[in-house]
């Protein structure tokens, strides 16, 4: 079957652009629709009604602080010199013809324990659109008996003129209210901000004791000037000052949590410590993650498995804050005991699967795995290595194909590490003879934090392995003395033990048969032997049966990835939850001691020992009140520069959550986690399977064309979810009509292309919607919020959408808005410049009418062999323009990224007066993860700008460009070669299928 469309093989008569110039067109054009000039008209109607309406002037943003009795000098106009005796500083010197400060206002007044102070430096230019920069204090004060604390800056700004909505209303009479009426049109119309312009800068900050002192100020040019404070004591300029510090630092802080990709948790930390310190209040907003988050149970439970960084940054805010923050939440009483019985697992409903009337041919491997456990098979020690290599070429993070991240964990050597199974040359060479089959198992996959995970090894000559094995822990225990090797006996059977105190190293080695396991977890290893005994593995299950009867062994897949029923379920039982809340509060308390510690160093007088113990910071204010006080008993201990939690270990490596089960609960936790059960259990109350495979195929290197030496490999790649419950998944799995054969040709030049056969009450019977873009560089996404900027960004989009078989949709449209008028053979023209096709059960829309005219005459609908209701294709992206598009894209995000990993650094040597040699190390420290350009520079301190910069930066810049350097290229489209994919829903099956082609390093 195959229905063309009926095209003229002559180029369709479109109008001139005399002709196509409408009333309609123009008002689109103009950006004066319909729906707007409504609005505004209701906006002015509204004006009148109310009268004269009265804007206050534009005010400067703040006002200098005085010194009782003498009275407040505001700002003079933008370029003057406002008189009077404020001033104390020195003028600052020109500076490479930037915007000179042309005056130096200070206001200080001593406190306890900290002064506050306040530097202005009016603009004698003012600077219309970005600032010149923030102020900083630059170097340590003199006398060095004074010091200096949390420094923040901000531009002064007023908004130049104002906009008609903001003026008062004018007279009747000589056009002035038609005159109105098209200002506020145009204003509601445009995406332009109001113009703002910059008439000063300050810097606000701390300080200890009550004598003058001298202050280095500067800006990213250099050092401005040093200025002269002389603090006065006046207890209610102290606590009105006071306040304006604390606004401008919790409005600092707000925005730098707002922009960051790494975790906000210095100013966190700051805002919560210095609440509890100098007894101010915790603003509004901090705690409370971001107000878009869901708070469906349902989603909100899949953002704690997945370790979502709103989840972490909560649990870390509250623990900043302790107790005080606990009231205002939901939880009235901070501190409880756990003295409850865990609550009760989601009732789920039991499997609808069957087992295959003939058994599968079944893999060893999965003879001795618990049913309980994820299995992720490689087939072969080389698979194995393959797909090492391949995590190895992205640093060892295989989520690096796609961006760099802000920290670099190193997950995967760290379990290598923990497990004592690593990789080396020798290895590599006497794998492929002792080892016939490999796969990792485990309950989960937290390997940030310590995930319960292990290696499984089918033997070729259990003999060798288990001696090779052996060696290699043998030699890690006599090299170090922290790590110890002995023989413990399990329920089950018995094992050999590597561990060190801090569960660095966990390693667990048990036997049965040809099989050996290495784990980190004692109950996956004891599961190990229990399923060995009695044969109930998840071979013998009969969800794992009919995945293998559906992806039977001869596929001979590379990767084959299965995750049960029972391990899903794992995960949100009420012991493995509620320990991932617990452990989350570990890991926050660890950072916050690591923070504590810094400053408290900060604060400490010269030659006197910083505070280290727990205790200490805590009298001291440095942790909240309640600090450890956990209801599982556990905490924070020391050694020397390690801190490792009582019960789970390091950070990174913490006990495994199915070795840490949880018996008695919190009114809290029982409370939190009941909502989650019985949200389950009403409305997602099974889970389904799911099994994946991967194959592999290398193509041999073309020594020709504009991929010459290039190795290539293609991925295919096939995943199910069976059985499939489509009634757990919402109104969204109805939407989809049945399996079909009916696949779209595309024009040879459109790059991206999809279709979807999809059953709608609005569009009638099941049809084929189907959409393309060409080659382009599509709008920015910023660029298309608001209706009109969407309008615009489709306009200029090169693209087409259409259905098959025609929907008639549009044609019932009232007004006969959907048919348009006739500007040739089966061609219309709609409303907003939008142009319709209709022809041999087509419908296809564009707004460009060139568009059509060149594809057309290529689309088809094709009958294939296989069947499928979404279907879609990315063709190579090297050399088009949407590869330049995409570069940018994900350049932006990574520059945004990079940016943050050095304010982070900066902040820790701003605000927490951490020595700049040590801020990469401390920061690897409170983070669990070190610091790394997402750009894929190196962090930097630069001398001159006082400052962490990044290498891939430009040098005359104290951020990354704006503009995606000509030389970058993100890691996407470095081994990116085209894909295709499609889905397909049966009524007990889900199945996606996709090919990617990926380029090799050599």
């Amino acid at each position: 079957m195959k229905t063309t469309l009926p095209i003229f093989h002559e180029t369709l008569i479109m109008p001139s652009p005399s002709e196509q110039s409408t009333p309609i067109r123009t008002l689109f054009s103009e950006k004066t629709l319909l729906v707007t000039v409504l609005v505004s008209a209701g906006v002015v109607f509204g004006l009148l009604i109310a009268g004269d309406v009265s804007v206050a002037k534009a005010q400067l943003p703040a006002t200098p602080l005085q010194p009782a009795p003498v009275p407040p000098v505001p700002f003079g106009q933008p370029g003057q010199v406002p008189p009077g005796p404020f001033s104390q500083g020195a003028v600052a010197p020109p500076l490479n013809g930037a915007t000179n400060a042309v005056d130096v206002r200070v206001q200080a007044v001593t406190g306890q324990p900290y002064g506050v102070a306040v530097i202005e430096m009016p603009l004698r230019n003012p600077v219309v659109g970005p600032a010149p920069g923030p102020l900083t204090i630059d170097g340590e004060p003199a006398p060095a008996t004074t010091k200096i604390f949390y420094p923040v800056s901000n531009d002064i700004r007023v908004t130049v003129g104002r906009p008609p909505s903001e003026q008062p209303v004018p007279q009747i009479g000589r056009g002035r209210l038609l005159n109105r009426v098209g200002n506020l049109i145009r204003e509601l119309t445009s995406s332009d901000d109001a113009t703002e312009q910059t008439v000063g800068r300050r810097v606000m900050f701390l300080f200890t004791g009550d004598q003058p002192f001298s202050v280095p100020v500067r800006d990213h040019l250099g050092t401005l000037t040093m200025v002269d404070v002389r603090p006065v004591a006046d207890p209610g300029l102290a606590r009105t000052m006071q306040t304006a510090w604390w606004d401008e630092t919790t409005a600092a802080a707000k925005r730098q949590i707002d922009a960051t990709d790494t975790p906000p948790w210095v100013p966190t930390y700051l805002i919560a410590m210095l609440s509890g310190r100098l007894n101010l209040p915790l603003p509004p907003w901090f705690g409370r993650g971001d107000e878009t988050e869901t708070e469906d149970p349902l989603l909100h439970t899949l953002e704690w498995i997945g370790g979502a960084a709103g989840v972490a940054n909560e649990v870390f805010a509250v623990a900043a804050a302790g107790g005080p923050l606990q009231q205002t939440l939901n939880d009235p009483t901070p501190t409880q005991v756990a003295a409850l019985p865990l609550p009760a697992a989601p009732v789920w409903q039991p499997p609808v699967s069957t087992a295959p009337v003939e058994p599968p041919a079944m893999e060893v491997l999965a003879e001795h795995v618990p049913p309980e456990c994820f299995y992720l098979r490689y087939g072969s020690f080389e698979n194995y290595l393959w797909f090492r290599d391949l995590t190895l070429e992205y640093g060892g993070d295989i989520s690096r194909m796609i961006t760099l991240r802000g920290i670099s964990n190193e997950s995967a050597e760290r379990l290598e590490r923990q497990l004592g199974v690593q990789t080396n040359a020798m290895s590599r060479l006497l794998g492929p003879s002792v080892i016939e089959d490999q796969a990792l198992i485990g309950r989960d996959m937290y390997l940030d934090d310590g995930a319960s995970i292990g290696v499984l090894f089918h033997a070729k000559n259990v003999f060798l392995l288990r001696s090779s094995l052996n060696s290699d822990r043998t030699k890690l225990a006599d090299s170090d003395d922290s790590v110890t090797l002995k023989n413990v006996d399990l329920q089950h059977g018995s094992a050999t033990l590597l561990r060190s105190s801090d569960n660095r190293v966990r390693s667990f080695l048990v036997e049965a048969g040809p099989c050996i396991l290495v784990t980190n977890s004692e109950t996956i290893a004891d599961r190990f032997l229990e399923v060995a005994k009695t044969g109930e593995s998840l071979a013998a299950t009969a969800d794992f049966q009919l995945a293998r009867s559906y992806m039977p062994l001869e596929r001979n897949d590379t990767i084959f990835a299965y995750f049960s029923a029972e391990m899903l379920q794992g995960l949100l039982e009420p012991s493995y939850l509620i320990e991932l809340r617990r452990r989350m509060q570990a890991e926050a308390d660890i950072a916050l001691v690591r923070l504590a510690r810094m400053a408290a160093q900060s604060n400490t007088a010269p030659g006197e020992p910083a505070i280290q113990e727990i205790d200490g910071l805590i009298n001291a204010g440095f942790l909240p009140e309640n600090f450890g006080d956990r209801a599982d008993g556990t905490g924070v201990v020391s050694f020397a520069n390690h801190l490792v939690d009582t019960r789970r270990g390091a950070r990174g490596t913490f006990l495994p959550i199915a070795d840490n089960p949880v018996e008695t609960v919190t009114a809290s936790e029982s409370r939190w986690y009941g909502q989650i059960a019985a949200a389950y259990s009403d409305q997602f109350s099974s889970l389904d399977p799911i099994v994946i495979g991967v194959q592999r195929e290398e193509f041999p290197i073309d020594p020709t064309g504009p991929t010459a030496g290039e190795r290539r490999e293609r991925l295919t790649i096939h995943a199910e979810i069976a059985p499939w419950q489509p009634e757990n998944y919402g109104s969204w799995a109805k939407q989809l009509g049945p399996p079909t054969q009916v696949a779209m040709k595309f024009a040879p030049d459109d790059v991206v292309a999809l279709q979807a056969h999809v059953a709608s009450e609005t569009l009638g019977p099941p049809t084929h919607l189907f959409a393309a873009i060409k080659d382009s560089f599509p709008p920015e996404p910023e660029s298309i919020d608001g209706l009109i900027s969407k309008y615009r960004a489709l306009k200029t989009l090169p693209g087409y959408l259409g259905a098959w078989p025609q929907p008639g949709a549009l044609d019932r449209l009232p007004l006969g808005l959907g048919r348009g008028q006739p500007v040739g053979p089966g061609m219309n023209r709609l409303i907003g410049g939008l142009y319709r096709y209709t022809g041999g059960g087509f419908s296809v829309l564009s707004f460009q009418p060139d568009v059509l005219n060149a594809s057309l005459q290529h689309l088809s609908a094709n009958e294939v062999d296989d069947h499928a209701q979404v279907r879609g294709r990315i063709d190579n992206l090297k050399g088009t323009k949407l590869e330049g598009w995409v570069n940018q894209q994900l350049y932006e995000r990574a520059a945004t990224a990079s940016l943050a990993g050095a304010e982070f650094l900066n902040s820790l040597v701003a605000q927490l007066g951490v020595p700049v040699e040590q801020a990469i190390d401390e920061a690897e420290l409170v983070l669990g993860g070190r610091p790394q350009c997402p750009l894929g520079g190196d962090y930097q301190f630069d001398p001159a700008r006082r400052r962490f910069v990044s290498t891939a930066w430009p040098s005359d810049r104290f951020g990354p460009s704006p503009y995606v350097p000509a030389e970058y290229q993100t890691p996407l489209l470095g081994w990116f070669r085209g894909a295709e994919a499609r889905l397909t829903q049966y009524p007990n099956r889900l199945i996606a299928d996709a090919t990617i082609e990926i380029a090799r390093a050599q």
